[in-house]
């Protein structure tokens, strides 16, 4: 009996043993290899800043003869580095990257079935994209798998290929990034946006065509991001959206126009301040005609001053204060009234007196 309890206890004793082994063993191993990558990634950092000024030729030709260890731990500095360099400091790490298969490892892991790689995959192509689109085969690679990503079902692949995208800048990528507004599986505006905006007056044509279609918030998106990106071929769009049935589309349209700056959307501005019935969008199209500074705008925006409700009368006596001589001159005339027209004058003269470095300035 006493035999049998000493073996019972000697097995629950080499279990308890291989139970730690098996628990801080890999452990060990991984924090040594880890500390191994962080001495060797301190080894090579210098290197890489050096390729990434663009004037050491030695620098790169030796990141591009590390071993694979060493280089596994140069590797992520580059790829931090890519987000904080333009120009050809951008392209010499990316072709450091090309050379080394970074980039074709990030294409071949974008179709890989686990959503990590693959989101992994994206912020690879996310950075590279300025310089990948000069790739005539990696580029429209590159564009094909992001395309396919902004269906995965992981929100967090789907909002990194929308940044891929925009960065990658190919306009092909216009449609579907508008698509990708849509439910079930749809992204934040602001991310898409944003890529929109970095696709610049290659996204001008599909933009044009969202503003006449989708959803009102749709709608307004696509006009306030042709104000951003400030390509006139977008006028005749803008001014057409003054007329959409939704305040919020009209509001974003005349904005948009303001930003723009182009005395060709003062007529339609100046019809805005006249006649649409909403207060949110006759204080946009007032900020516009002040934005613009066009003096042909000082006739109705002195008669909304006048006779305006309170927001609208208050925001056509500071953009008349933007337009010159001719406009500070109309808000003389109206100051010298008692009504709460005048006061509204009074207050934008003695606050463009008194804070020179106002906005009004």
């Amino acid at each position: 009996m006493r035999t049998v309890v000493q073996l019972v206890l000697l097995v629950s004793v080499a279990e308890a043993v291989l139970c730690l082994l098996v628990l801080c063993v890999p452990r060990v191993v991984r924090n040594r290899r880890e500390r191994v990558l962080r001495r060797t990634a301190a080894t090579t950092r210098p290197l890489v800043v050096e390729a990434a000024g663009g004037e050491s030729p030695s620098a790169r030709a030796a990141l591009a003869a590390l071993d694979r260890r060493s280089w596994k731990a140069a590797e992520p500095t580059v790829t931090r580095m890519l987000s904080r360099v333009k120009g050809s400091s951008h392209h010499t790490l990316t072709d450091l990257l090309v050379r080394r298969g970074a980039v074709d490892a990030a294409l071949a892991d974008a179709t890989r079935r686990r959503s990590l790689r693959r989101a992994r995959a994206a912020t690879v192509l996310a950075l590279t994209g300025p310089s990948l689109r000069a790739d005539p085969v990696r580029g429209p690679a590159a564009r094909h798998a992001l395309h396919a990503l902004l269906g995965h079902r992981s929100a967090t692949v789907r909002e990194t290929a929308v940044r891929a995208l925009g960065r990658l800048g190919d306009p092909v990528s216009a449609g579907l990034l508008l698509t990708a507004l849509d439910p079930p599986r749809r992204v934040a505006p602001g991310l898409v946006g944003d890529a929109l905006v970095r696709l610049g007056p290659a996204a001008v044509d599909a933009l044009t065509g969202a503003a006449d279609g989708g959803d009102e918030q749709h709608r307004a998106l696509a006009v306030e991001l042709l104000g951003l990106i400030k390509d006139r071929r977008a006028l005749p769009a803008l001014s057409a959206a003054l007329d959409d049935p939704a305040p919020m589309v009209r509001a974003a349209a005349a904005a948009a126009l303001g930003r723009v700056g182009e005395p060709a959307a003062v007529a339609a501005l100046t019809g805005t301040v006249r006649t649409d019935p909403s207060d949110r969008v006759v204080v946009a199209a007032a900020e516009a005609l002040g934005l613009i500074g066009d003096e042909n705008a000082v006739p109705v925006l002195e008669r909304t001053v006048r006779r305006g409700p309170y927001r609208p009368a208050h925001t056509a006596a500071r953009a008349l204060l933007r337009l010159g001589p001719a406009g500070r001159a109309a808000l003389g005339g109206i100051a010298r009234g008692p009504d709460p027209a005048g006061a509204h004058a009074r207050e934008t003269l003695s606050l463009a007196l008194g804070d020179r470095g106002g906005p009004d300035r």
